[in-house]
Formats: C-alpha cells, structure tokens, sequence
C-alpha cells in the first residue's frame, strides 16, 4: 500500500469513527442502556440477529428491544423472554428472523441466563474460557446455539468480531470500551462481511480469494500495521475508503 493510501485510511477513521454513525448501525440498540451488563446482553442479541439487510435488522431487534423493556438484563434473569417461545400461537410456522426460530432465542437466553447466574458479567465468563482467543471463547461458551459458528470452522464469524469490537475498542465514541480488565484491542479481528472483503482485495490487504477467518486474521494483521494498537479502528477507515470511493 503506498502511503498517500495509508495517510488517506487513517483521517477516514478519524472522520468515520464518530457518534453520528449510531443512529443508522445496528449498535444504536445497546446504545439505549448504561449499565454494563444491559448493554453486553443488547449488544449480543442484537449482533446474533445481524443477517440481511440492514433496515430489517434494525426493524427486528427494534421490535425485541421494545420486548426488553428498560433492562435487557433483567429481561434474562427473570426470565420474562420465554413469553416470546409461549407466545407463538399453535400450528404457526415458528420462524422468529431469517432461518432463526423463537425456539433459537430461547437457546441463546436460556445460555446467556445460565452465565449471568454464574458470572456478574459476560468479560468475566469469556475470561474464565481456556481458548487463546476472544472469537473462540465466545464459540465455546455459546457453542451449540444455532448461528454461533463451530470452532475450527471456516467462517469468517464477523457477528461474533462485532461484538468483540463493540465491547473492547475504547475510544468510547462508537464502540463501548467498556470490557476493560481481560482483554485487549489488539486482540480483535475485523470483521468481515463480502463487502469488506472486496474493499480489502482493492486495497492489497489480503489475497485471499475468500471471506473465511483466515482473510479476516489477514486482513486485521495488515491493518495492524497503520493502527498497531486497533487494527479494528480500520473498520471505519475501510467504510470510509468505500464511500469516498463512490464519490470519485
């Protein structure tokens, strides 16, 4: 990459790293809370459902936030999200987003309530995990949940990159930052999408030919080089070079 491109990807990340990308991004969700654990489990939720285009994810984890109420953590506690599995009248197809069933909800807050009854905080039972790495200890403590990639698979996990990236970049402008005491912005990976992807090829951050967690680990090293201690702070630089891209 020369570096008149480089110059260019680190002010795109300072002028797309900024508060008015919220209100049109899926973190807008967790956004609505301030305590820590309403906001790991809005951010979760909210990441596990982000297939498809992005106005029908923010009309469906809008409509499951109005559910939430003011505190999604005691929405799990409580367990008041089983209302959404008991509520699905008889003989309906039980289709709650895309190939999720409410039946796939109630896994994923059934698992989230067992760890909040174990753990004060989601950083805390990701820490307690053996696995080298963020990603697959998130793959391990939700294994099983459909949409939760299998370890050692090939998926790029980009919703799972997401979340990490929501919790732990601390700059506090977009991101939370708010995972403070076990892990570390240089442990993120970008996460990657197809059209990330595409922009990376552009860019000459990857050759590889696919959008697999081999790609993604390639292309967070190379960013890695203009932003050493975030590599994920690339994201925006990278919707940054896109929209201007458009532009020309």
């Amino acid at each position: 990459m020369d570096k008149q491109t480089e110059k260019r990807l680190k002010e795109w990340a300072g002028t797309y790293n900024v508060k008015s990308f919220i209100p049109d991004d899926p973190v807008q969700f967790p956004h609505r809370y301030t305590e820590k654990r309403d906001i790991e489990i809005s951010a979760f939720i909210t990441s596990w459902i982000s297939y498809g285009r992005r106005e029908l994810i923010l009309r469906k984890a809008g409509w499951l936030h109005d559910r939430m109420g003011g505190s999604p953590y005691e929405w799990i506690v409580s367990g008041r999200y089983k209302e959404l599995v008991s509520d699905v009248p008889a003989g309906k197809r039980d289709t709650f987003y895309r190939f999720y069933t409410h039946s796939d909800l109630r896994d994923l807050c059934d698992r989230l309530n067992a760890i909040y009854g174990e753990y004060d905080s989601l950083e805390y039972a990701l820490a307690a995990s053996p696995h080298p790495n963020p990603v697959m200890k998130l793959q391990d403590l939700f294994s099983g949940i459909n949409g939760i990639p299998v370890m050692n698979g090939s998926s790029a996990c980009k919703r799972l990159a997401m979340f990490l990236r929501w919790m732990i970049r601390t700059d506090g402008i977009v991101d939370f930052g708010i995972w403070k005491t076990a892990f570390h912005p240089r442990q993120l990976i970008i996460p990657l999408d197809t059209h990330v992807h595409q922009i990376s090829l552009e860019l000459g951050l990857t050759v590889q030919r696919t959008a697999t967690l081999k790609t993604a680990l390639e292309i967070t090293e190379a960013l890695a080089c203009i932003f050493p201690d975030d590599p994920c702070l690339g994201d925006f630089a990278l919707f940054g070079y896109d929209i201007n891209k458009k532009k020309e």
